[in-house]
């Protein structure tokens, strides 16, 4: 979130915008709480921005011998909540490349500069998509 309050960015958090939200007469009893959350959200937000974690191991080649660097597998897609419209996406990936390489960068940086690296591919994909 740092990067993103450094643009110029204000942040919502999903949740809590939905238990802000009142309950509508007339609804049922079993809502739709991804229905719910998006509404909220579009009450207090333009985009919202999904993240997708998880960590994946690279081989690296050594003069000691092979070893694996574990190195973060994160997925960011920004949508603009009026339309749904995906605005940006930007990956990890993007960041660290990919095979043997990535695995060289993922020994230089630690994860939150790849987090911070990746953030700032996905305002950069945003801005290159901008009308």
């Amino acid at each position: 979130g740092r990067v993103f309050r450094q643009a110029g960015a204000q942040l919502a958090d999903q949740s809590l915008a939905a238990d802000l939200l009142p309950a509508q007469a007339g609804t049922h009893l079993v809502e739709d709480r991804a229905a719910r959350d998006r509404e909220a959200l579009a009450k207090v937000a333009d985009v919202a921005i999904e993240v997708l974690l998880a960590s994946r191991p690279l081989p690296v080649t050594r003069l000691s011998g092979d070893t694996s660097v574990t190195v973060p597998d994160l997925q960011l897609t920004a949508i603009r909540l009026k339309d749904a419209v995906i605005i940006g996406q930007a990956a990890a990936s993007d960041v660290i490349g990919k095979g043997e390489g990535a695995a060289q960068t993922a020994t230089r940086f630690d994860v939150r500069d790849i987090t911070e690296a990746t953030a700032l591919a996905l305002m950069e994909d945003m801005l290159a998509g901008r009308k």
